[in-house]
């Protein structure tokens, strides 16, 4: 007969082996499988899990004579069933917090082994396997378990991005405040780390709770007061309550003790492009420009560009418009918007048909079910009396985007030229 014993600590396993097993300390060190040679025991393995429950298993498999039936009857009577194969608690089902935490607590007598390192990394496994196979509730609840017996555990190695994973879950699910509450929970345990502040204000912002996500912002800035993400956040969050004067006094006050900040720059330009105030906009997003050269940061360049092309493109300045958003091309050379806008304007404004198709190939080939690509394609087409190309693309657009009506009075005009 063959029975899988679970243990919570490799103590605990070492320990029946010596004293209910016979079996040293020397014929258990490194081994998988220990032969034993006695009446009632023909094998032994240990193992890390048993049906998808982790632990320190000890498989033991008894000799067939009434000395092995004994040493099984001993067994059972000294652990219980609920030690045993797959009788060992492991959550299923849906369980109310007090059961499973009583649960918990019992298998893994967490009030007598709370200071053992091992008992709580088979726990944290065992949590980690709910988090992956969908029983987020469950891992969450056994974190809330962890966080409440051992803080400290969670800090080791990071484990507490855990949190930031369950928190991205609730958040998607809808529920703000539990999400709220691991990011909070893992804020104490890294108390140095911006993340927590970072992504509680980013679901705060999400979901339109602006108030909040300010109060948090100021709270991290507080700590790291140079920290972009957050200072983004907080001027977001305060233009979307349109509180414009708020969140361009701070970024003057940060501007005047980082003037060469590229970033704070682009903020600060967002800002007035938001009040309709171009001018003033493309300037800070110029000054972005050329300090951003000298930080290399391409992501916040191809932004800028992007930016003061279409401060330019406002100001009827098309050949600057097309200046800069070729620039965004340096930067990432299959940008939709780009790529669109370049078509657009040529198309358009300056009537250069060739470049127009240029790009909008570029566009199409890179990305086929790019809508508008699709149509623009159409157009140009049409204008250099294509018909069939250009009722090709146009067909195509309408299927990727049927209730696009333009699309529709685009086809119309070929029908009425033929």
């Amino acid at each position: 007969m063959t029975l899988n014993i679970f243990f919570a600590t490799a103590d605990e396993r070492k320990s029946f082996l010596n004293f209910d097993c016979n079996i040293n300390n020397e014929a258990i060190k490194d081994k998988k499988v220990i032969i034993v040679e006695n009446n009632y025991i023909k094998t032994v393995k240990l193992k890390t899990v048993y049906k998808h429950i982790p632990g320190y298993w000890a498989e033991i498999t008894t000799q067939n004579n009434i000395e092995g039936n004994e040493f099984n009857n001993s067994i059972i009577g000294m652990f219980g069933a609920n030690k045993i194969n797959e009788n060992v608690f492991f959550p299923r089902n849906n369980m109310s917090i007090k059961e499973l935490n009583r649960a918990w607590i019992k298998k893994y007598n967490i009030l007598k082994n709370r200071l053992s390192d091992d008992m709580w990394k088979i726990f944290f496994q065992e949590i980690k396997y709910h988090y992956e196979y969908n029983s987020v509730e469950v891992a969450y609840s056994g974190v809330m378990l962890i966080f409440k017996y051992n803080p400290f555990f969670l800090k080791k190695y990071k484990r507490y991005y855990i949190l930031e994973d369950l928190a991205y879950y609730f958040e998607e699910l809808g529920n703000v405040g539990k999400a709220i509450k691991c990011l909070k929970i893992q804020s104490v345990l890294c108390p140095e780390s911006m993340d927590p502040y970072l992504n509680m204000s980013s679901f705060y912002i999400i979901n339109g709770m602006e108030t909040e996500a300010i109060s948090i912002c100021e709270k991290g800035l507080a700590k790291s007061p140079q920290n972009q993400y957050l200072m983004s956040n907080l001027i977001i969050a305060a233009s979307n309550m349109g509180s414009f004067e708020y969140a361009m006094d701070y970024l003057k006050k940060v501007l005047f003790d980082e003037p060469n900040n590229p970033y704070y720059w682009k903020l600060l330009g967002d800002i007035f492009y938001e009040l309709d105030n171009t001018d003033d906009a493309l300037d800070c997003f110029l000054k972005s420009y050329e300090k951003g050269k000298k930080e290399k940061v391409d992501d916040l360049q191809s932004d800028v560009c992007s930016s003061i092309a279409t401060c330019y493109y406002d100001k009827e300045n098309y050949k600057e418009a097309v200046k800069f958003y070729r620039r965004v091309l340096n930067y990432t050379p299959f940008d939709s918007f780009a790529l669109l806008s370049l078509s657009q304007i040529y198309y358009n404004q300056l009537s250069e048909m060739k470049s127009a198709l240029k790009y909008t190939k570029i566009l199409t080939e890179k990305m086929p079910e790019n809508g508008y690509g699709q149509f623009q394609l159409g157009l140009i087409y049409l204008e250099l009396g294509n018909f069939e190309k250009s009722k090709w693309h146009l067909y195509r657009a309408r299927q990727i985007m049927p209730h696009f009506g333009t699309v529709q009075d685009a086809i119309n005009s070929i029908k009425k030229i033929k």
